[in-house]
């Protein structure tokens, strides 16, 4: 079967995390599935009204061999709600066309609603072609509730043969925003089980330079408002003042990501006097991601609101437990004592309290069986892509 994948996360050369998930994705379906797979991955920028559409990154080695093109669509930030669709589909619709004809593909797989869905959703009209939209998340959670966009992606929704959803709780918001039940499909993301598996954690922290037993937390994720790092920063100095009290060694917090609140972040710790215990390590490989959650006590989540957050997942497939605010999609699989624990959003009290009780159990999760794979995913999404066919 052949696939024209069309989203604006996917990774390149200079990025390799943006988009990481479908770019798995696509290469399970490739492996697994036999599909013939192109790309296009529109890059918003402001230089595109100048004219220039030319591709403004260079795809990584690895994925190469989907052919992807980087075109510049123009946008505009804030206030596009009510034009960035139908800026993005005319700017792509050339390259759209050239591939109709050049590559023919079956069907379109589209990931995020707004712009890149609704703008898809007229293009694969025009061509009379079926298209799958998946939705990851912010895309549902921070658009639904301006009433342009929400109505430009029920619409963009009508036209497409089905919406995959990260989790449960994607499925329901856009269900009660007046998409038809039918079209759509939970499916989860999954994890690369000969990255993502248990391994001592002596042996982990060994690998990573770390020497000191005292423990540990673990938070991975973009540094932005949304996924509230400076919550964390500020339960675990509490948390730190508390063990203090108690005569206990500080214990350690280590942050793997980037964003914006990275000054605030380090700004915030040297007020609260934890400089020295909380590490920044910037954006890391999935193989050394895999060693810290082997190496770390607990991985701590504190979004204010969520899809899916596929590190959960991760770090079911290390045995490492979770400590997470009850928010969005989280609940679907944090929903045993041996997965973690969930707590209101803003409580630093229930957190600490969730830190300490879960570090003194004397279980774990067993084998990451619960964690699925990106293989099992593929298939779901294979499964999918070839019943929408049936309806061109």
């Amino acid at each position: 079967m052949k696939l024209l994948f069309v989203s604006n996360l996917f990774p390149d050369e200079g990025n390799s995390v943006r988009g990481s998930d479908n770019a798995e994705l696509l290469r399970c379906l490739r492996k697994s599935e036999s599909f013939d797979i192109r790309v296009i991955s529109p890059r918003p920028s402001l230089t595109a009204w100048t004219g220039n559409r030319c591709s403004v990154a260079v795809p990584s080695e690895g994925d190469s061999v989907f052919a992807p093109i980087f075109p510049k669509v123009r946008y505009l930030p804030k206030f596009g709600g009510r034009w960035n669709d139908m800026l993005m589909q005319r700017d792509l619709e050339q390259d759209f066309r050239r591939l109709i004809n050049e590559f023919q593909p079956d069907v379109v797989l589209g990931s995020w609603l707004f712009p890149d869905g609704c703008a898809l959703a007229r293009l694969c009209d025009n061509e009379r072609i079926p298209l799958v939209l998946i939705t990851q998340g912010t895309d549902t959670h921070g658009y639904l509730g301006d009433s342009i966009r929400r109505r430009k992606i029920v619409e963009a929704i009508g036209r497409c043969e089905k919406v995959i959803c990260r989790s449960a709780d994607l499925a329901r918001r856009l269900r009660e925003a007046g998409a038809a039940p039918e079209k759509l499909h939970v499916v989860y993301n999954g994890v690369d089980p000969d990255t993502f598996r248990p391994i001592d954690s002596e042996l982990a922290k060994q690998r990573l330079g770390i020497v000191s037993d005292a423990p540990s937390i673990l938070f991975v994720g973009n540094f932005l408002p949304v996924k509230n790092p400076l919550f964390l920063v500020q339960a675990h100095a509490i948390w730190n003042t508390k063990r203090a009290s108690a005569g206990k060694a500080p214990a350690c917090l280590r942050m793997i990501g980037t964003g914006p609140l990275l000054g605030a972040i380090q700004a915030e710790a040297i007020r609260l006097g934890t400089a020295n215990e909380v590490e920044i390590l910037g954006r890391c490989s999935p193989e050394e991601v895999s060693l810290h959650m082997n190496a770390a006590d607990l991985l701590c989540l504190t979004s204010r609101n969520e899809g899916f957050p596929n590190v959960i997942h991760e770090a079911m497939a290390c045995n490492l437990l979770c400590i997470s605010t009850e928010v969005g999609g989280i609940a679907e699989r944090i929903n045993h004592p041996r997965i973690g624990t969930l707590v209101p959003e803003n409580d630093p009290e229930s957190y600490i309290k969730a830190i300490e009780s879960t570090l003194e159990r004397t279980f774990a999760l067993e084998d990451g069986a619960e964690s699925p794979s990106w293989e099992r995913s593929a298939n779901d999404y294979a499964k999918i892509l070839r019943e929408a066919t049936s309806f061109a």
